[in-house]
This record gives C-alpha cells, structure tokens and sequence, in this order.
C-alpha cells in the first residue's frame, strides 16, 4: 500500500508540470483555460490529500516494522536456552546494530521513508519522459550526470558508514556509561561517589574517539564533492541552455518551455542520495544484521539441544563425571576433571573461596552452559540429552543474582511456574511459607503493588523482602512440582534472625526435595545433610559439618574464622 501510493503521488508532481504548462499555453494563446485549470486544481488538491495519507500509513509502517525488528531480537536472544550468546560481544555488536542503536535512527524510522523514495523515484522517470520528449539527447547527458553524482554520494555515506559500524564496540562502551548515567538502580553510588561528571566525561570521550574518525572522512569527500557538483552543474546549465535558446528563438511555446523547465528540474533528485536513501540503506543492513542474529541463535540452540523428557527425573542421583568448563574467551578453566554426585531427596550444601566454582557448578546443572568435557548425569541419563525446557520444569533456582522484576509482587511469585500462574492460593501459600506473605499485605496496592518507586503507585523493597520474594518464587515452583531446589547465597541480605527462620522453614518445607545450598554462611551450611569444599575446580572435602570440623582442614579453618566473630570478647561487648 505505501508503495502503491508512493508510485500515485510521484505521477502527481509530472501531471501537474503538464497541466501548469498547458494553462500557461492556454492563456499566451487566448483559449479557454477551464480544463486546464480544473487539471492543475484537482492534481493539486489530489497531492494535499494524498500527502498526509502518505505519512500516516509511513508511521504506521515505522511502528509495525520496529515492533516486528524487536519481537525478533527479543526472540533471538530470549529462545536459546543457554546464556553463551548472550555473553558475546559479536551478538551484542549485532543486536545494537539490528536496533539502530549506533546511528539513533530504527530500521522503521528509515522504512517510512519508503513512500517519499518510490514517490521520487517515480516522479524522476516520469520527467525524463518529457525530456525526452522535447530533447531525447538531454536524457543520457543528465542520467549519467546524476548517476555519477548519486554514486559517489553514496560511496562516501558508505565509507562513513563502515567506520560506525567498525566502531560498534567502542559506541557500545559509551552507550553503556550514557545507561548508567540515567539508570535509577545505580543512582546511589554515582551520587554519593560523586561520578556522574565522570560519567558524563568519559561518555563524551569514549563517544567522540569514533566520531572523530566519522567526520575525518567526512572532510575528505569535500574536494571531490565540489568537482562532482561543478560538472552536475555544468550540465544542467547545458539543458537549461538550450531550452532558453529554443524558447527564444520560438522553436518551442512558453508552455511547453515552462513544463520542460520543471521536468529537468525534477530529474535532478536522481542526483541526491538523501537522508532517505541513507536511512533506507540503514534499515537494510539492521536487516541483514537480524537475519545474521538469528542464525547465531539457531546456532545457540542446536549447541543446546536434547529431546528427552525429564518429568520423572531425578530419582537417585545427579553426577559430575570428570566434567571441565571455562567460560567462553576465557583461558583458564573453572573446572578440570570435576566429580561429584549428589543424593536425590537429601540438602548438598557448596562452599568454598570466591572464584572457586560455586555459582558455575549451579550454572551447569541448570544446563545454562554445557561442560566442554565429561558428562553430567541425571539418573544416569546425560543431560546433554535432555530437553532443557523439560529438565528447567524441575528446578526452583534461588540465583545470588536473583530477579527483581518491576512488576507486581504477584507476578514476582507466580513466575516460578508460568504454567500455575493463576493458582492465587498456591501463590499466596508460597509467600507465607517463605515469611514474604505480611510486607506484600501491607503494600500500598497488596499483592497488585509495582515494585518500583519508578512507575506512580509504585515501591521499593529493602534487599531481604527482595530474597524472601525469590524464595517464595523457588517455593512455589516447589509445590507444583519441581525437584531440585537451588539457593544461591539466598539469604545474603537477610538478617541473622530472618536467615534463621527462613532455613528452618524451608528445611522442613523441603524435606525430600533435592536441595542445594551455596552460601558464605556456615550457620546456613551447617544445617545441610552433606557439606562439600570446592578449591580450584575440585572437591577438596566432603561430609557432614560434624565430620569436617572434627578432621581439622579447609571447612574448619573456615569455620572457626567466622565463628570467632561471634564468640571473641571484643564481638560479645559490641
């Protein structure tokens, strides 16, 4: 449709240049003028109606195509089941292109250009006709005038536009700091440290270290520029030329003259390569960036795949089996030849230093990632064979880095089990068991409240209402079916008290659930069936807090440096 218009529109413009020509001949001749005039009345107001229609439906295409360019790199990047991708800066290089982020124009910005570029286009054929038809000479003089001048218009936007492009990383960079600079969640610290001149200096000089390269090449167009307009104007006072020498010597009517005059005058958009035609050119290239975006998911996915269901797993055990695994660009490997089995039914508590493999170890057996070696074994199944949706259906993750999502507190729950989202009861049981259910009651809006002081009516939750809300999202997931129950450092930002109540409550909760603990905290980790030491990638110590503490290595070294905080003469004063 916006072609079909665009192709109506760009026929206007060269009927009017008939219609003004044969109202001019119409009154140097004395005749009647009424058809004429009713020509150049009804194209006229034919073009006024027409031109809003025009961009209507281009900002109708522009909203369409965005919306459609953001439901696919959402998909792209949302539907492989692993988070390698999503790591890496050649797919982050892609989705900034895809979206237009580096030039501040989208692929539906540029697609509403589409009308004006057929409405153009069409108007320039249709007024090398009339050329033609009085000069047919004049036709290939202007043609390869303006193809040359388009051409080389258009190899120096391309020139310009590779540097950009080449530069994605680094405008990455800057986007970034510009993010930090307006995002609330960070607010705190850029304030009290007193960073945002810095953040506002170092985007402006991480910014224009790829903008300076843009407008060197910009300036070295310039001479050439000038050379290619003297010769388009040469040429076009050439046809100009010998339309006033006709038109003088009486070889052709005034009306003709003046028809011809605006024909040569309308060719000469061949010549223009545009803020259009560059922001149409764009749009093809966030396309092809798209298309190359989703072949690297489907990539993703393939390298992620597996088919069978795991509904009814586990139901003995889960097996590290000389697994290995470092994580993509890095050297050094997490893990080399890691082993570990874990009981079903009964609580594995993690410990260990920073950096030791704790959080990988979860990262792996919620097939996130896959080992580079070895095998990790549900019930004696590789997990490699697994559908990852089906075996993701029995874990309840409490990530250290767990969601907070600004939507309502209900949702903050219910999204443990989409598929159980409308269980209210359900929900709301999983929040009380987990001491989450009082604070959301007493919420401006309850259970419909925003978490987020950024939307109206909205609030903030301190960091422990935030873990009580993952684990009661954990809890739920538990109730409808999961098996394998995750903590990651889970009470992190709870008080010793609330950490208390919370284990106690879950402990009992999830007696017979396949439950594993990662925590800094020994009166946490204490609590668990089995305790296992994890030193660079490997099991250094496994039994239970009992059994560690009296064999006198790494866990009771570790042990008794947290204990003493709390039984030294200077904390029992304080």
């Amino acid at each position: 449709m916006v072609v079909g218009l665009g192709v109506l529109q760009g026929l206007l413009l060269p009927g009017l240049m008939l219609a003004t020509g044969a109202l001019v001949g119409a009154v140097q001749s004395q005749s009647s003028v009424t058809l004429p005039l009713v020509a150049v009345g009804v194209l006229f107001t034919v073009r006024r109606l027409l031109d809003p229609l025009g961009t209507e439906l281009g900002a109708m295409l522009w909203r369409g195509l965005d919306e459609s360019m953001s439901q696919r790199v959402m998909r792209s990047l949302a539907d492989p089941p692993g988070l390698a991708h999503v790591e890496d800066p050649t797919v982050l290089d892609a989705v900034a292109q895809a979206e237009g982020a580096l030039t501040g124009t989208t692929p539906g910005e540029a697609a509403a250009y589409l009308g004006f570029f057929v409405q153009s286009r069409v108007t320039a054929v249709a007024a090398l006709v009339i050329v033609a038809s009085y000069r047919p000479l004049l036709v290939p003089l202007l043609v390869v005038a303006y193809a040359l001048t388009f051409r080389f218009t258009r190899w120096h936007w391309y020139e310009v536009a590779q540097i950009i492009q080449g530069g994605t990383d680094a405008l990455r960079r800057s986007f970034y700091l510009r993010t930090l600079a307006l995002t609330h969640t960070v607010a705190k610290e850029t304030r009290v440290f007193g960073l945002s001149g810095w953040l506002v200096d170092r985007y402006r000089t991480s910014w224009l270290a790829v903008m300076r390269d843009v407008w060197h090449k910009r300036r070295e167009g310039w001479r050439r520029i000038i050379g290619v307009g003297l010769l388009l104007a040469a040429v076009e006072s050439l046809a100009f030329g010998v339309l006033a020498r006709d038109a003088t010597a009486g070889q052709i009517s005034l009306g003709r003259t003046i028809t011809v005059a605006q024909a040569i005058l309308a060719v000469a958009v061949l010549a223009d390569f545009t803020t259009y035609h560059g922001s149409l050119t764009e749009s093809l290239v966030a396309m092809d960036r798209l298309d190359g975006l989703e072949r690297l998911a489907a990539d993703a996915s393939k390298q992620l795949g597996g088919e069978r269901d795991a509904s009814s797993l586990p139901q003995s055990s889960i097996r590290f089996e000389n697994v290995s695994f470092r994580y993509p660009g890095c050297e050094v490997a997490v893990f080399d030849g890691f082993d570990l089995e874990m009981e079903v039914g009964r609580s594995l508590a993690i410990v260990g230093e920073n950096g030791a493999g704790k959080t990988t170890l979860v990262k792996l057996l919620a097939r996130l990632y896959d080992p580079d070696a070895g095998r990790i074994l549900v019930d004696g199944i590789d997990l490699r064979e697994l559908s990852p949706t089906s075996w993701r259906s029995r874990l309840a993750p409490v990530f250290q880095d767990h969601l907070q999502l600004e939507i309502s507190a209900y949702d903050n729950v219910a999204f443990g089990s989409l598929p159980h989202q409308r269980d209210s009861k359900g929900v709301r049981r999983a929040a009380g068991l987990a001491g989450a259910g009082p604070f959301i009651e007493g919420l401006p809006d309850g259970w419909d409240t925003t978490l987020s002081r950024a939307y109206t009516g909205g609030t903030q939750l301190s960091g422990g209402e935030w873990q009580r809300l993952a684990l009661s999202r954990a809890l739920f997931a538990v109730q409808v079916g999961a098996t394998v129950l995750i903590l990651d450092e889970p009470t992190a930002a709870m008080d010793v008290r609330g950490e208390a109540e919370v284990y106690e409550r879950f402990l009992e909760l999830t007696r017979g659930v396949t439950t594993i603990v990662v925590s800094h905290r020994f009166s946490t980790v204490r609590r668990a069936d089995r305790i296992v030491v994890i030193e660079h990638g490997r099991v250094i110590e496994d039994g239970s807090h009992d059994e560690l503490v009296r064999s006198g290595g790494r866990y009771a070294h570790m042990y008794r440096l947290q204990a003493v905080r709390f039984t030294s003469p200077e904390a029992a004063g304080a």
